[in-house]
């Protein structure tokens, strides 16, 4: 049986048209695409409430090599802390991977008051003699400039508590989103975290780097505070359906547990 014409093209309108409708994506049907709505402002002026502006420093050290690189970095933070202190220039801290990906890796944060500060900083830091030895024993270096999300706050320093023997753990999960989904993860987030408002230390997004490249940090006296934790907030209402709407957001995500340098600003 042949079909008219015409009604070959009605028809091929009407499959059009129930594709169109069913390739909207909304928070009670999170799995379907979406399409990506229209930027009205800049990220940095609709996810943060602060000027503050954070140095995520990625380095790869030789495996022989990692303790005189950590006694050689502390030396190092310390030269800047005193120099730079004045200008508010914060050590937020230095950690080495405990689990991960890369073992002999060290992550260390810094935050300046703003871009200006920033572009302040570069401008007036010299290569000394530490930065050349600590290139002695770096593999590979790498850095990111990021902005904190406002419902995680800035970072404070934390001590361990007088029960504790050993520093806090911290992780750190990295998300890469796909293009265009940073709000909607800021806005879905913004609840998420009341769930944990304990454990949180730091929220941020890249600005300079890796785009799109997201970053939680967490704290944990240890491994069983972690579990109880993560189990507690499954219980509290609102968290499966948090995880649920975020996760079609996410392209790669990775954790990572940190356990802090001893001059770390965080224990």
């Amino acid at each position: 049986m042949y079909l008219s014409k015409y009604n070959t093209i009605k028809l091929l309108g009407s499959i059009s048209s129930n594709l169109g409708k069913t390739s909207v994506r909304t928070l009670f049907n999170p799995f379907a695409s979406k399409p990506i709505e229209t930027a009205k402002d800049a990220h940095s002026n609709t996810l943060t409430d602060t000027e503050n502006v954070f140095e995520l420093q990625h380095h790869i050290v030789k495996p022989s090599s990692m303790n005189e690189y950590e006694a050689n970095y502390s030396e190092y933070s310390s030269q800047l802390i005193e120099k730079h202190s004045s200008t508010g220039l914060v050590h937020t801290g230095s950690w080495k991977v405990h689990i991960g990906n890369v073992q002999n890796q060290y992550i260390h944060i810094w935050m300046y008051k703003n871009f200006p500060h920033l572009d302040e900083f570069i401008g007036k830091s010299k290569t000394n003699s530490l930065d050349n030895k600590l290139n002695d024993y770096i593999v590979q270096r790498s850095n990111q400039i990021c902005l904190s999300f406002s419902y995680f706050g800035i970072p404070q320093p934390r001590s361990k508590s007088d029960d504790q023997s050993n520093p806090n753990i911290y992780e750190m999960r990295s998300y890469w989103l796909k293009p265009g989904t940073l709000i909607e993860w800021g806005n879905l987030w913004h609840k998420g975290v009341q769930h944990r408002p304990d454990a949180k230390v730091l929220g941020v997004f890249s600005q300079i780097g890796e785009l799109y490249n997201v970053h939680h940090m967490w704290s944990y006296k240890n491994f069983q505070q972690r579990k109880k934790m993560r189990t507690n907030a499954w219980a509290k209402p609102g968290w499966s359906e948090n995880v649920e709407y975020t996760v079609p957001l996410i392209r790669k995500m990775e954790s990572k547990i940190l356990v802090p340098m001893k001059n770390s600003p965080m224990q």
